[in-house]
């Protein structure tokens, strides 16, 4: 499978993408396990109760105190002071329950409600919270609250729910603190009233007093967001790190991903793990599929890919759709220890995008478009470019706004590409500010508008596209080159010389060669040899570049004359291509022993080589020697042939010497 527009690393620590995660997870039930099923215990409601011994609680239970029976019923149930014990629990709930005993009947009531004991019954549950509820029953009231809000055992009734709630939480103390934090959740999250931020951090802050942890998650968001209070991450943390004591799952992970990410908190990715561990343990997906990253890439534990693969698993077997994706970025390209099999990575993706994963949408999108592991088909290409887009991917709108321009799998439309790009740069996304200013640099479905193309292409450009800068780059160099020698437009030396500097400073390397000739042969500018060595310099990666180095370096042009660094500069070009000029001018620098020690016979071998390429002068240089017998066996039928070649070739010097020899045999 290929990498096209792959992402190969990790959730970035300190991200959009990690916050983006962060906010869906805090935005949707997945962190709410178990908000909605069975019902809190309050605790008791009377600090008689809270203070009096077990033995003498079991004393006056079992002499019949319905109260007594009541409070030993709950703590049966939840384990205190006594063993945890659902039998002895509904035993006592029922004897305090048979007195009439309010506190009896809302502990029955929730024992039945849970099925714990007995049968799960909801509705005879609701009666007994009911019947509590009506003796003004802390439990009572909250309980019957809970049912009513979720129609459990009685019809949901949104309004009544809330009016139970606010009886219960006016009642104040600890026993209080369930129906204060549901009434700050009902305000939160508009249920049956409207959405009132401020009231419900009031609601929630009075139940966080207390220690509840669900309660301190909840406000914890609150401060995140800055939603009824200022913004204020490190409060947030301080809350989640309360809940997470207080065995909140969903705090464990916010608290995790806080210090993962470095929010509100110094950056702790080995603290961040041990508490991802923690809430994994309670089988919190998120906080498995971040575990997942961090062994994949070593943040906080010791890299180990093969373990990372195992958590990815372990979170995509309870529906994380983050963790499906990883598992198909593993198959697709084999890392984790894993086969690479593109179809098990195809089967992945389908897996995640079905379930609102927009980056497994877009690959999707990518495999139809390029035919990778799928045959290629462009019009299932849009449809999951679509989806992607649908779920506020940005990148998606770039790529559908490719297929509306090249008419791939759509017709084509160059006004709604437009419209894809504009909405892509609008959320900041750097390729979607590359593509749009590239609209405007050529004109493609917008009038032509060099200073907003330049201006979007520069700032998607700092945002880490590096093809926005090529795209300028190209752009700047083909405006130049048809100034220069008038392709399409009148001949404007001076312009192409502002078009090739735009170019050049943004590295391309052609453009600042031809800013080296400009400067040295004063084309549409005064001749500066300081400023065109100084161009030559920056695109010295080109052959041409390093012989007009050569050669301002031999001819002491804009720099002092150097014979050792016109031979390097020589040599550097003769090793990236075999160019007759180069070849004869090391030979001709050997020769006459400049830049190098004089050496007649290497001068020689690179003077062949250039003769057979065609080099006049090498020709003729190469005749003297034979002629002359420097570094080679002197011999009189080669020294003619290479002259001859040299003087039919317009060699001047040659052609004197021809002269002089034919004058020298007639004299003999």
């Amino acid at each position: 499978m290929s990498d096209n527009a792959a992402n190969l690393i990790p959730v970035p620590l300190q991200s959009a993408a990690l916050l983006g995660i962060f906010r869906e997870v805090l935005e949707t039930s997945l962190i709410e396990r178990g908000a909605q099923q069975g019902i809190d215990l309050l605790g008791p409601t009377d600090e008689f109760w809270r203070s009096l011994p077990i033995a003498e609680l079991l004393r006056m239970a079992e002499a019949g105190n319905d109260a007594a029976q009541a409070e030993l019923a709950w703590r049966c149930a939840v384990g205190k002071s006594v063993a945890k014990s659902y039998g002895q629990a509904l035993h006592w709930a029922a004897a305090s329950a048979e007195r009439k005993c309010a506190a009896g009947e809302a502990v029955l009531g929730w024992l039945l409600y849970n099925g714990f004991g007995l049968p799960k019954d909801y509705s005879e549950a609701a009666r007994l919270f009911a019947r509590a509820a009506a003796s003004d029953d802390l439990r009572g009231i909250t309980w019957l609250a809970l049912c009513v809000l979720h129609g459990h055992g009685v019809t949901a009734d949104m309004a009544r729910a809330a009016t139970l709630f606010q009886r219960a939480a006016s009642r104040g103390g600890m026993g209080a603190r369930t129906a204060q934090y549901w009434l700050g959740r009902i305000h939160y999250f508009a249920l049956g009233v409207p959405r009132d931020f401020a009231e419900a951090v009031r609601w929630l802050d009075l139940a966080a007093c207390q220690g509840y942890p669900r309660a301190c998650d909840l406000l914890a968001r609150c401060y995140f967001f800055g939603r009824g209070v200022g913004e204020d991450r490190a409060a947030a943390v301080r809350l989640w790190r309360i809940a997470a004591d207080g065995g909140s799952a969903a705090a464990m992970y916010c608290l995790g991903m806080c210090l993962y990410a470095g929010e509100g908190v110094t950056q702790d990715c080995a603290e961040a793990v041990a508490w991802f561990r923690s809430a994994a343990r309670k089988r919190i997906a998120g906080a498995m599929f971040l575990l997942g990253q961090c062994y994949t890439f070593g943040n906080g534990v010791t890299r180990d890919p093969q373990a990372g693969l195992g958590w990815y698993r372990r979170a995509r077997n309870l529906g994380n759709r983050e963790a499906e994706f990883e598992l198909g970025e593993c198959h697709a390209f084999g890392r984790g220890g894993v086969v690479q099999d593109v179809d098990e990575a195809i089967r992945c993706y389908r897996a995640a995008a079905r379930q609102g994963h927009a980056r497994a949408q877009l690959k999707l999108g990518h495999c139809y478009r390029n035919g990778d592991g799928l045959g290629e088909n462009k019009s299932l290409a849009v449809a999951w470019y679509r989806r992607a887009a649908e779920n506020n991917d940005p990148a998606a709108l770039v790529w559908l706004g490719e297929c509306y321009e090249q008419g791939e799998g759509i017709v084509q439309d160059l006004g709604a590409a437009l419209d894809h790009y504009r909405a892509a740069a609008a959320a900041h996304d750097p390729h979607g500010e590359a593509e749009l200013g590239r609209c405007f640099l050529y004109g493609i479905g917008v009038r032509p508008n060099l200073r907003r193309g330049e201006a979007l292409l520069h700032k998607a450009a700092e945002g880490g596209w590096r093809a926005a800068v090529a795209e300028l780059e190209c752009f700047y160099f083909a405006r130049a080159e048809r100034l220069f020698h008038g392709n399409g437009m009148a001949c404007d030396t001076q312009q192409a010389l502002l078009f090739y500097r735009k170019a050049g400073d943004l590295g391309h390397r052609q453009a600042a060669f031809m800013l080296g000739e400009c400067y040295r042969y004063g084309i549409g500018t005064t001749p500066d040899p300081s400023l065109a060595l100084l161009w030559y310099r920056k695109a010295a990666r080109l052959f041409d570049a390093k012989i007009a180095l050569a050669d301002m370096y031999y001819f002491g042009q804009g720099v002092a004359r150097n014979y050792r660094e016109a031979m390097r500069w020589y040599e550097q070009a003769a090793e990236q291509h075999e160019d007759a000029y180069t070849l004869y001018s090391i030979g001709f620098c050997l020769l006459h022993g400049q830049g190098a020690a004089r050496d007649t016979r290497e001068a020689a071998r690179w003077l062949r080589r250039a003769a057979l390429l065609g080099d006049v002068n090498a020709q003729y240089e190469l005749g003297c020697a034979y002629f002359h017998g420097e570094g080679l066996t002197q011999s009189l039928r080669l020294a003619m042939k290479w002259l001859r070649s040299a003087a039919r070739l317009g060699n001047e010097e040659a052609q004197a010497f021809l002269e002089r020899v034919e004058r020298g045999n007639k004299l003999n």
